[in-house]
């Protein structure tokens, strides 16, 4: 995967943070289980030796790990919403520019400068399918409704956006002050497909009561303002 439109040596996610394991191999003979996926299935097979005997083997692939705490943000520091690639961690790219298979994307701890702006994000409906999670803190889009070990799914096309919350905290801030966000961490796969939940998934993780977030979110549409 590549670092996204915009990473580069000195910004976002440092190829040096990238860490791959040390090689090593065990041979040991006994009881075993290989389980495989093949075409959305799992298959086990029973062994007699460890899976993990290959000893010779050349490549350029190798599994990383990827601490999110050194990734280095960008932001805007005059107005607006930059392009959300400032936040992609790895890009799967397609043979069309601008579309990915998929990106890996991240909301660390960052400083929020951009004045006269509403500075979480708004509400929207993409091309790309989003997978998101929260893993600790407080996500800025909704502080009151989507809490740690919390994921949602949003197919393409599918609007959303902050939640009642947001919207007022967004609208009464003070923007000629920069806010720091502090000890939140969520994450995005955002993919050209859609994302197929399993029975399983909608069976025990479901969320019916998930739209009432924007329930409470107040109208302030008035079709004769004009822009200031």
């Amino acid at each position: 995967p590549e670092l996204g439109p915009i990473g580069i040596s000195g910004g976002l996610a440092h190829p040096r943070h990238f860490l791959a394991p040390r090689a090593r191999f065990e041979e040991r003979e006994g009881s075993f289980e290989l389980v495989s996926k093949f075409m959305g299935r799992l298959f086990r097979s029973p062994l007699e030796r460890s899976p993990l005997d290959v000893v010779a083997w050349y490549g350029n692939l190798a599994p990383c790990k990827y601490d999110m705490r050194l990734f280095a943000a960008v932001n805007s520091v005059t107005y607006d919403h930059p392009d959300p690639s400032i936040n992609v961690v790895l890009s799967s790219y397609t043979a069309s520019p601008g579309l990915a298979n998929i990106d890996f994307v991240i909301f660390p701890p960052r400083w929020m400068a951009a004045e006269g702006t509403f500075r979480p994000p708004w509400f929207h409906r993409n091309y790309m399918s989003e997978f998101m999670g929260l893993l600790y803190g407080s996500y800025d889009a909704k502080p009151d409704s989507f809490k740690p070990g919390a994921s949602s799914i949003h197919n393409r096309f599918t609007p959303h956006g902050p939640d009642a919350a947001a919207v007022r905290a967004g609208t009464e801030a003070d923007t000629t002050k920069p806010e720091r966000y502090t000890d939140s961490l969520a994450f995005m796969w955002e993919t050209r497909l859609p994302w197929h939940p399993t029975e399983h998934a909608l069976a025990t993780m479901h969320d019916a009561a998930y739209p009432r977030c924007w329930s409470s979110v107040e109208r302030r549409f008035d079709a004769s303002a004009r822009p200031a």
